[in-house]
């Protein structure tokens, strides 16, 4: 058999989908089961079982599986065809919703729950633990866990004798008492007989065990009769309290107690039904139940043997089965007193709730028997399951794991949060680590939203879990087998957004109602806390007795008044008052000190500030609030002996009778008049208002000078007093709040001011386009961290405009409920949180922080979330959306702090209308009052037709501050918009009137002048006659001259040409003998003196130096010596090379050859040197230098003198033609030069006389065009006038009239800009009406207006 629960998963999961990703089809959970079926080749039957409910959403696709064709359609395009050993079958709980065409496929059976009874549940428990009546050693019964179980056994052995006795007592009341449930008890949550009855079997198993165990025998020993009486005490006691809190306490608080009166009747007497409940009587004949007959039974007589000693009702006592004793609740509480510095929300005072939620969890937890506890809002069933858990409960038996339902909580949302918290144990298997059990703890578990046909996936999931143990791994569609779990859940009645959930998954349950704390309950715990705080600090002794009685009762009055008559309606659905509330107004008190000066009323002013942040600050009408401060009123009188006018007298106004609940708006406590946030701020009363404003505008300056978006904000009382609300708030450690008001009413802004004079760090999300989910699970781990890892609390401000999808509600709801989002960090990030937080713990928790694993690091990082992180929602009432989020998500009302923006008083008003409107300009200070007033007026008298507007035409409408504050910018800037416009339309007649003058007046006096232009024409024209004679007679001979110049000047520049052309062959010819210079400058530069002198040393040097040095002597003409001949001495030779040792051992020698006359050498010399040396193959450069440097140089010289010699000589010749030509050039040139000067002055006079002429020519055309202009302009002026004179008057009209509209301006765009910002959505008959209304305002007021103003004409653009 394959079970699937089709609603536990979604329908993609379930059949297939194809992946958004990749395009590809994958397979669902039932096509991978079907396509294992189907190949699967034995004979071998395959049950295909869908355990759930039957809907429309999925079953429709099976349709083609159930009809003769016997085939899965996948949409892949996949048939997988069924073979014939495969079946399907349905177990729904009924066919509600089914189509016929599902319920004509299948057959049906049908099983009558009624039919079946709780008998054979009762029979089967009997024959598990009956034995043959000797007693030894018991057997274990455990469950069937192949791997692990750490269930505590069930030690439980029982004699025939005893299981008739057991059969005896469930027949006796049983029935009755289920019968009587049925009929005249309300039940908090719907259960089914079964359901109840397997309930009391766990209880009383468990009983049993315990107080059975201590009559073990050894084996073989046979019981004695004191033994077996003792132990039918123990079974009737046992049945007895098990039934009371299995059947009997499933009702609310009325049906609790009527049920046991009731039992307390049948106990004494069962024949009473027959007569007192006629009905239940009836109900016992249908079930065909009969008075049992006990004259015959053994044991049994119809009475118990040792009965509860009942006080009131059958719950206030405990049966101990180890001592077999009856014990009052309370005398189980241990005795309790509260830590030193303590935090409030840490606080758990013992009641007998905690006795009776400890010992049933610590009773049936160990059993892995499921929990179910249902009780109204506030009733602690979170706290002190939590508390249990994590504080009693062994930490290393158990491992918790928190979920918290919602309405938008998703199955596979719930499947992926236990799966992140569970190990694997084996392929297939998995839970908690080895020797430990999951307990996992479900809050708000009727919460899941029904869909359409009416399944909770969320419960399906878990239903699945419980019946099957395990579920399908979403990725792999294989069944994951979940052991050692077991589940405890905590959830309201059904009702205000809580659903009825499936008997089918309540069977599992062990049902427990609480009602709602009694007074009792109340005092004890409130007063516990109080009389710590007030022993704890050195209050005088009448506050402390004021705090511990009056100050607890008139909380209580306060409090039971609230929820009577403060009820939810559809408008105000978060009138919801539990216990929370009732916290609150105590933990407020809780922040006061001790002053020399606070006493018994300040204690009583102190108590009114908190119920009125509580209480009043959630009420959104007056008539509410007005019942509030009756109702405070009353209070005073009874509990503390006190008038309310007496008390806070100083807040009535001089003209007043009597305080009201405006007056009660000025009762202010706060510790933000002390900046110093590092030493403790005292929580005092606010009675100075004038130095409060100053303060808070202090702060305001300085958040604007440090802040990068500076907020332009009016600080007027009603901005104060939000300010105060939500910085006591976030005085209080974990306290969260939730705004409410429209827009514009200043939640956001008010709330940042508040996070910067309390000195946290606030954050807010920013919402894109592109924004998505990932980016928010960013931002959350960025303010959980931020939260969890600081020492400084943490604000997160998150607004209604910020919900792009409602699972960021869903989020906000489970940090309100625990601190946490589950799942949202890896195991990287958690390990990274536990580094960072290590510190921190060791500062907690010393020396014990280094044994804490990661699990206890990452549960101290939540209780830091808790205690650090301000969640601030800024939420809006308008539409359904705000009341449908409360119903969705609870934690949304129960776990915030509720301030209601109300409509801007007048006050505000005004003080906003003044603000803005000062740099407006009126013509005086009467004017500006009267606008500022107006204002007001207008937004007032548009929320009274507002509500007629809803009374006549059922049309809602929504004055906000926001449609304020768009009618004071509108008409500020039109205001200045039409004041420009028509000061320049006016400007524009005005101009025009001008120019008429203007024109008149120029008409004359361009007649004056046209008359002055005559005689200056007729001597111009005269002028330029005489200047055109004269040139006329110069021409000629300039011309003639200019003729003779040009010729000359082109014969010489003939001349100059050939000159120059010689010029440049000389130039060439003495170029190519510079380069031979320079290299033989070049050459004797490199010779170094120690060159010189090594040449000079040589005694007998090479032929090449001395072929060189020879040379040079020769250059400078030194002579030689005769010396005899080494071969034959008896002749002489000429020797050059005595001379030249001389000639080196000159100091000035490279002197000599650097000055040395180049242009003057000898013929001799050249054509000798010619002849000896460079006909020499050896006399160059490059040979010599093997010999010698030195002698290389003087070779390169030498050779370089011959070349520029022999230049020298070619160029001589051309430079004695070239000086020639030169010399008859410049005679030439001379002569034209001045001929050219002679030409130039000529060309000068003749230049003047013209550049005369043509400045007289231009005179007599400027004159001429001067006069022609003034006849054009007098022509056109002349025109202008005849064409205009009759719109003169017309412009002096309207010019006037431009004036008049300026004035009425002020009054006219007041009268649009209320149009603009509040008529829109009116219909056409309320808006004139309340345009009459407004123009009479004005007219009353003295403003200038029209009679008649209209948008279209004040603001409009007729163009």
């Amino acid at each position: 058999i394959y079970t699937i629960n089709p609603k536990s998963v979604t329908s993609g999961q379930l059949y297939g989908l194809f992946d958004e990703n990749t395009h590809e089809f994958v397979d669902g959970i039932l096509a991978v089961t079907f396509r294992k079926c189907a190949k699967d080749t034995s004979s071998e039957r395959k049950w295909i079982m869908f355990d759930g409910p039957v809907d429309a959403v999925w079953i429709e696709n099976m349709n083609t599986v159930l009809d003769d064709n016997k085939k899965l359609c996948l949409m892949s395009g996949e048939i997988i065809a069924m073979t014939d050993v495969m079946s399907m079958i349905f177990e729904p709980m009924d066919l509600l919703v089914a189509s016929p065409a599902t319920v004509s496929r299948c057959g049906m059976i049908y099983l009558e729950p009624e039919k079946l009874s709780w008998q054979p549940f009762l029979t089967s428990w009997l024959e598990t633990y009956k034995f043959d009546g000797i007693f030894m050693k018991p057997r274990v019964f455990t469950a069937d866990d192949h791997e692990h179980d750490d269930t505590e056994k069930i030690y439980i052995s029982i004699t025939p004798l005893e299981a008739n006795h057991i059969q005896a007592l469930f027949d006796w009341l049983v029935e009755p008492c289920l019968c009587f449930l049925r009929k005249d008890l309300i039940e908090m949550s719907p259960t089914v007989d079964t359901n109840l009855v397997v309930s009391l079997l766990n209880i009383f198993e468990t009983m049993l065990s315990k107080a059975l165990k201590k009559y073990e025998k050894e084996d073989g020993q046979s019981p004695d009769n004191k033994a077996n009486k003792l132990r039918q005490v123990d079974i009737e006691n046992c049945f007895l309290f098990s039934l009371v809190w299995s059947i009997g306490v499933t009702g609310n608080a009325e049906s609790q107690i009527k049920f046991s009166q009731y039992l307390d009747k049948i106990i004494n007497d069962i024949e009473s039904i027959e007569n007192d409940n006629p009905s239940v009587y009836n109900a016992l004949l249908v079930r065909k139940w009969k008075t049992p007959d006990f004259s015959e039974h053994p044991t049994m007589k119809g009475h118990f043997n040792e009965p509860m000693p009942k006080k009131s009702t059958y719950f206030e006592y405990i049966y101990l089965p180890e001592s077999s004793d009856w014990k009052l609740w309370e005398d189980l509480l241990p005795s309790y007193n509260i830590k030193p510095n303590s935090l409030y929300n840490e606080i758990v005072v013992p009641s007998n709730y905690t006795a009776q939620y400890q010992y049933f969890l610590e009773l049936l937890i160990p059993r892995k028997k499921n929990i179910l506890v249902c009780g109204g809002t506030g009733t602690g069933k979170s706290v002190y399951i939590n508390n249990i858990l994590y504080n009693v409960l062994s930490k290393k038996k158990y491992k918790t794991l928190n979920l918290n339902f919602s309405a938008k909580t998703s199955a596979n949302m719930t499947q992926d949060i236990i799966d992140g918290k569970l190990d694997k144990r084996r392929k297939g298997v998995y839970g908690p680590p080895l020797g430990q059990s999951c307990v996992i703890f479900i809050d708000d578990l009727n919460m899941p939203e029904v869909e359409v046909y009416g399944a909770q996936p969320p419960i399906e999931l878990l239903r699945q879990l419980v019946d099957s143990k395990g579920w399908y791994d979403l990725k792999e569609k294989t069944w994951k087998s979940i052991v050692d779990t077991s589940l405890i859940a905590a959830m309201g009645p059904s009702g205000g957004g809580r659903n009825s959930i499936t008997p089918r998954f309540l069977r599992h349950f062990n049902l427990f109602c609480f009602n709602e704390f009694n007074d009792d309950t109340l005092r004890k715990i409130f007063t516990t806390i109080i009389d710590w705080h007030f022993t704890t600090f050195p209050f005088p002794f009448d506050v402390k007795n004021l705090a511990t009685n009056g100050i607890i009762e008139a909380t209580i009055d306060i409090y039971r008044l609230a929820m009577d008559n403060l009820l939810p309606t559809p408008n105000k659905s978060h009138y919801t008052f539990n216990l929370r509330d009732f916290s609150r107004i105590i933990q407020g008190i809780l922040l006061v000190r001790p002053t020399t000066n606070f006493t018994t009323f300040s204690l009583i002013k102190l108590w009114t500030h908190e119920a009125l942040r509580v209480i009043n600050d959630r009420l959104i009408d007056d008539t509410d609030r007005q019942w509030f401060h009756n109702s405070l009123n009353d209070i005073f009188s009874s509990r503390f002996n006190q008038s309310m006018n007496d008390i806070f007298i100083y807040l009535k106004d001089s003209d007043k009778d009597s305080i009201d609940h405006n007056d009660l708006r000025k009762v202010l406590y706060g510790d933000y008049l002390t900046s110093n946030v590092d030493s403790y701020r005292p929580y005092i009363e606010i009675v100075d208002h004038s130095l409060l404003y100053n303060k808070i505008t202090d702060y305001l300056v300085e958040y604007n000078s440090l802040s990068k978006k500076p907020m332009d904000l009016v600080i007027f009382n009603f901005a104060i007093e939000h300010i105060s609300r939500i910085c006591r708030i976030l005085k209080m450690p974990g306290g969260h709040a939730l705004l409410v008001g429209v827009g514009g009413s200043g939640r956001q802004s008010l709330t940042r001011l508040a996070v910067f004079i309390c000195q946290f760090q606030c954050y807010q999300i920013e919402i894109s386009k592109n924004y998505t989910n990932v980016n928010w699970r960013d931002d959350l781990k960025y303010v959980l961290k931020s939260s969890g890892t600081s020492t400084k609390p943490f604000v997160f401000l998150f607004s209604d405009t910020q919900i792009k999808n409602e699972s960021f509600v869903e989020d906000i709801s489970n940090i309100l409920n625990t601190g946490e989002v589950p799942n949202i960090f890896t195991l990287d990030e958690k390990t990274s949180i536990c580094d960072s937080i290590r510190s921190l713990a060791k500062q907690a928790f010393g020396k014990e922080a280094a044994d804490m694993s990661v699990q206890d690091l990452f549960n101290f990082f939540i209780s830091r979330i808790k205690t650090n992180l301000h969640v601030i929602l800024a939420f809006s009432p308008i539409g359904d959306s705000f009341r449908d989020r409360l119903r969705k998500f609870p934690s949304l009302s129960n776990n915030c702090t509720i301030d209601w923006f109300t409509s801007w008083p007048s006050d505000a008003l005004l003080a906003v209308a003044k603000t803005f409107l000062s740099s407006v300009q009126f013509d005086n200070d009467e004017t500006r009052q009267a606008i500022v007033s107006l204002c007001q007026t207008f937004h007032i008298d548009v929320s009274k037709l507002s509500e007629q507007f809803y009374n006549q035409l059922k049309r809602r409408n929504y004055v906000t501050p926001t449609s304020y504050l768009e009618l004071i910018i509108a008409y500020k800037q039109n205001l200045d918009m039409k004041r420009i416009e028509v000061l320049e339309a006016r400007s524009r007649y005005e101009i025009g009137l001008d120019k008429l003058t203007y024109a008149s007046q120029q008409i004359n006096q361009m007649h004056k002048e046209l008359e002055d232009l005559q005689p200056e024409l007729i001597e111009s024209a005269a002028q330029t006659e005489i200047l055109m004679t004269q040139i006329e007679k110069k021409m000629p001979g300039v011309l003639e001259t200019r003729k003779v110049v040009g010729e000359e000047a082109a014969i010489a520049q003939k001349e100059a040409d050939i000159v120059q052309k010689q010029k440049n062959e000389v130039e060439a010819d003495l170029a190519a003998a510079i380069p031979a210079l320079e290299e033989a400058d070049a050459a004797l530069n490199t010779i170094k003196p120690n060159d010189i002198n090594e040449i000079k040393a040589l005694s007998k040097p090479p032929d090449k130096i001395k072929m060189v040095c020879k040379a040079v002597c020769i250059m400078l003409d030194i002579k030689p010596a005769r010396i005899p001949d080494p071969e034959n001495p008896s002749k002489r030779i000429m020797d050059y090379w005595g001379p030249s040792q001389r000639m080196l051992s000159d100091s000035n020698f490279i002197d000599l050859l650097i000055k040395y006359p180049k242009d003057n050498i000898d013929i001799r010399v050249v054509n000798e040197i010619k002849r000896d040396f460079l006909t020499n193959p050896d006399f160059n450069p490059e040979v010599i230098q093997k010999a010698s440097k030195a002698a290389e140089g003087m070779c390169r010289w030498i050779i370089a003198m011959i070349t520029y010699d022999q230049v020298a000589k070619e160029v001589a010749p051309k430079k004695l033609a070239l000086q020639e030509a030169e010399t008859k050039l410049n005679i030439t040139m001379n002569e034209l030069n001045n001929k050219k000067a002679a030409l130039l002055k000529v060309e000068n006079e003749l230049k003047l006389l013209q550049t005369q002429l043509d400045a007289a020519k231009r005179k007599k055309i400027d004159l001429e065009h001067q006069a022609s202009l003034c006849d054009a302009k007098i022509l056109r002026a002349t025109q202008l006038l005849d064409g205009l004179g009759g719109e003169k008057d017309r412009w002096n009209e309207f010019a006037l009239k431009l004036t008049d509209q300026y004035k009425r301006l002020t009054g006219d765009v007041l009268i649009s800009s209320g149009v603009l910002a509040y008529l829109g959505t009116f219909t056409a008959n309320y808006r004139q009406e309340q345009l009459k209304k407004w123009i009479k305002l004005l007219k009353d007021h003295h403003i200038p207006c029209s009679d008649n103003p209209s948008l279209s004409n004040t603001l409009g653009n007729p163009v």
